[in-house]
């Protein structure tokens, strides 16, 4: 999008701006994609039209988008403007993962050593104690019974869980279950306000993009509402949709929702459609959530460090216990 844009900008037609493209582009999938996009555009059809034959790659809002930009002349500006957006999103899904990373990491140890310690160090200590004729510790009863549950029924215990991921996988892809599920997240306590934020930072931005090439709101609300994750909001955003299209201004439908838009965004959107700067106000409420969430994560992060050091140590000082309580006991048996 931002190589087409400057590219296009500079003077160049759009099928040389592809073909350099095509050229320069490493992924093979993407570069075939461009070779067809060329081919298209060299034979008299829309850019668009492409598009929509990959939509795993171009979502609804970028060929809606891209669309408006063909039929208004400004296809440079819009295809800049699509590579700014697509960039925050970028910038924040990064963030995301960086915030939820290093506790991942953190926790997968403690479970690594955990199981490495339960299958192969206690059981040598069992082997010690059974020699020696002494009466078992409870934490290497409990190890000697996970080690032969697993010998006897491992396959078995392994099915069961494969079987209930699946199913759950399957439940939670059902249009009801997984609407409930995304409801219930947003009443998470801390979780919930970042997907909240996240689901409002996408909303503000994207309706922006398509308000600003040049589409009609309600057709707007409809792309938007397939580009949130969360399905509460994708649903809600729909109704919103269908309220405009009988008359009703979008402030309005979003007061009557206001447990997933806050006072704020619902008066900032009131003086844009009143002022009709609800274009540059969607854009400003964008960013004000996107700097939230950011604050948010990094705060997160300062907590889950102290958070995640107290765990270690737990983990840490149990396995210690674990393995030195049963050696002073052999010891004192001996004495």
């Amino acid at each position: 999008m931002d190589n087409m844009s400057t590219m296009m900008k500079a003077g160049l037609a759009l099928a040389p701006s592809i073909k350099t493209l095509a050229k320069e582009t490493k992924n093979k999938k993407l570069a075939n994609i461009l070779e067809h996009f060329y081919n298209l555009v060299e034979n008299g059809q829309l850019l668009s039209v492409g598009m929509k034959k990959h939509p795993k790659v171009f979502s609804e809002m970028i060929i809606a988008t891209v669309e408006v930009g063909e039929n208004t002349g400004m296809l440079a500006d819009t295809l800049g403007h699509l590579a700014e957006i697509l960039k925050a999103q970028k910038r924040l899904r990064s963030k995301v993962f960086g915030a939820l990373m290093y506790p991942s990491i953190v926790l997968l140890a403690i479970v690594v050593v955990s199981l490495f310690l339960a299958l192969f160090v206690f059981p040598q200590m069992v082997s010690i104690f059974e020699g020696s004729s002494v009466k078992l510790p409870f934490i290497l009863i409990a190890v000697q019974f996970l080690n032969e549950s697993i010998r006897a029924y491992g396959w078995f215990m392994l099915a069961g869980l494969i079987g209930i991921a699946v199913f759950i996988r399957y439940i939670f892809k059902l249009k009801k279950p997984k609407l409930w599920l995304h409801t219930v997240i947003l009443k998470a306590p801390i979780a919930g306000n970042v997907i909240k934020e996240l689901s409002l930072t996408r909303f503000a931005g994207n309706l922006h993009a398509l308000l600003s090439a040049g589409l009609a709101i309600v057709e707007s609300l409809q792309i938007v509402a397939k580009t949130v994750d969360n399905h509460r909001y994708r649903k809600v955003i729909l109704e919103m949709a269908t309220e405009l299209e009988k008359g009703v201004s979008l402030h309005e439908a979003m007061s009557a929702r206001a447990h997933l838009f806050p006072s704020i965004t619902i008066q900032l959107c009131q003086v844009g459609e009143s002022t009709g700067e609800l274009e540059n106000i969607l854009k400003k409420v964008s960013d004000y959530y996107e700097e939230r969430v950011s604050t948010v994560l990094a705060n997160l992060s300062m907590i889950i460090e102290p958070v995640l050091l107290i765990l270690v140590g737990l983990a840490v000082g149990f396995i210690a216990v674990s393995v030195i309580s049963p050696l002073y006991e052999l010891t004192n048996s001996f004495a």
